[in-house]
């Protein structure tokens, strides 16, 4: 099985590391950053546009028109010129753009005045590796700006929903996007997990058949890859637990969100319960792998047993003749020699037999003629 990678934990602390000491709400000029893409997307039950080539201002010109729900994603972390101009255009706290630019690696919920901020964490599988990135959603008055630095944007998937003009989400307001949002974020770690899975269940059979060192890498690995999930879906559920909670609390959440909330916590109980089988087969790898060392040691220390054990009386017969006293049986007879190995020969294929017979020889062979 090839071995799985991670999220460097180092990227985790490094942007907390360099604004060490600055003051809350900083933002910082990161070399070589390059300006997140842009899409704009707005639509009624009426009609409906796309613009790959938008900008900040066109949105705030699209959202000040009151022009149906209007939707400005980000494919890709935010440079500071485009935080800032954020900011000032979108009436957003400084802090909100912090996390935003920061990429903290933290689900949770911020609800202000005039917008609600959610954070959470997209997990998805390319091949054997797991990639985990911070997706953001802010809330506004008939305005959702989303940001993602995924591979696989979520815009194709919504675009196309948005496109029938039949569809909930073509008929209902910007909050019904923000649910289509978590919805997606949710629904991908399902695959995840179940790849997951996939390769525990494969370690596991494995391990049953045959250990080799290389497996103890490949267990670490699995206790680690269980970590990071927990570390994604934990905090997605407690953030989803929130904003059901906070219906009807905010103006920006109606309680005709409600019903999909619960839908959504829903998935997300399920993730954490097929999460927490997950766990409790992990840790039974390495019981798993111990037992089959001990078990593989136990037969080469039987084996090496019943050999000394043929040896002993072998070993006897050879220690009397040894000593060439006048007197031993057979010593001077011309056919002796014969006769000794001879006896020799029986004695050992005796005690064989006799512990085949028992079981204690030859086990695998048996097993498989069986």
């Amino acid at each position: 099985m090839a071995r799985r990678r991670r999220v460097s934990r180092e990227t985790k602390v490094t942007g907390q590391v360099q604004r060490s000491g600055l003051p809350p709400g900083t933002l910082l000029d990161k070399p070589g950053a390059v300006p997140a893409e842009l899409r704009l997307v707005v639509y009624s039950p009426q009609n409906y546009s796309v613009d790959k080539e938008a900008n900040i201002a066109s949105a705030a010109a699209s959202s000040e028109a009151h022009r149906g729900v209007i939707w400005l994603h980000f494919h890709g972390t935010p440079d500071r010129a485009q935080l800032e101009e954020l900011g000032t255009r979108f009436q957003i706290h400084p802090l909100t753009l912090e996390d935003i630019q920061s990429a903290q690696q933290h689900a949770k919920l911020e609800p202000f005045e005039n917008y609600v901020h959610l954070q959470c964490q997209q997990i998805s599988r390319h091949g054997h590796e797991f990639q985990v990135t911070p997706f953001h959603i802010i809330l506004r008055e008939g305005l959702v700006i989303s940001v993602s630095a995924a591979r696989q944007g979520l815009t194709t998937v919504l675009l196309d929903r948005i496109q029938n003009d039949q569809s909930r989400l073509r008929r209902s307001g910007a909050e019904y996007l923000v649910y289509a949002l978590l919805d997606l974020v949710v629904d991908q770690a399902f695959p995840a997990l179940q790849g997951f899975t996939d390769e525990v269940e494969r370690l596991e059979e494995e391990l049953l058949q045959r250990t080799h060192k290389a497996q103890l890498a490949e267990i670490q690995q699995s206790k680690r890859d269980l970590i990071l999930f927990n570390h994604v879906l934990w905090p997605m559920q407690e953030m989803v637990s929130r904003l059901n909670h906070s219906i009807g609390e905010h103006r920006l959440l109606p309680d005709g969100l409600r019903p999909y909330l619960n839908d959504l916590y829903d998935h997300t109980i399920q993730l954490m319960s097929l999460l927490n089988s997950e766990r409790d087969v992990v840790s039974g790898l390495m019981d798993i792998y111990l037992s089959m060392v001990n078990n593989r040691l136990s037969d080469i220390m039987r084996v090496l047993t019943i050999i000394s054990t043929i040896f002993i009386p072998l070993t006897f017969i050879t220690g009397i003749y040894g000593m060439n006293i006048d007197g031993i049986p057979l010593l001077h007879y011309r056919y002796g020699y014969d006769i000794v190995v001879g006896f020799m020969w029986l004695v050992a294929l005796t005690m064989i037999w006799y512990f085949r017979r028992r079981g204690w020889m030859f086990q695998r062979e048996n097993h498989d003629h069986s």
